[in-house]
């Protein structure tokens, strides 16, 4: 078997390189997809109503495992004390 080569399609650099795709961290910018994500009203609603929806959630879980937590201590309370 023969070693590992570097293959020169495959780039291992960082984007620095003139006239490079280098990546965004940004998400996609311009108008690759068909439409521009930063000025589609729509599209911004959709995701803080989402954002809204996964805050409600977790407050929901949260509220849920505290009341859990309460019953328990007072089962064991219950217990403990004979009542």
């Amino acid at each position: 078997m023969e070693k590992s080569r570097a293959f020169p399609e495959y780039n291992c650099g960082f984007g620095f390189e003139e006239g490079s795709n280098s990546y965004s961290f940004n998400g996609p910018s311009g108008k690759e997809n068909g439409f521009s994500a930063s000025s589609d009203p729509e599209l911004k609603r959709k995701r803080r109503v989402a954002a809204y929806n996964v805050f409600t959630t977790e407050g929901k879980i949260k509220s849920s495992v505290r009341n859990s937590f309460k019953w328990i201590k007072n089962k064991f309370t219950d217990v403990r004390y004979g009542i």
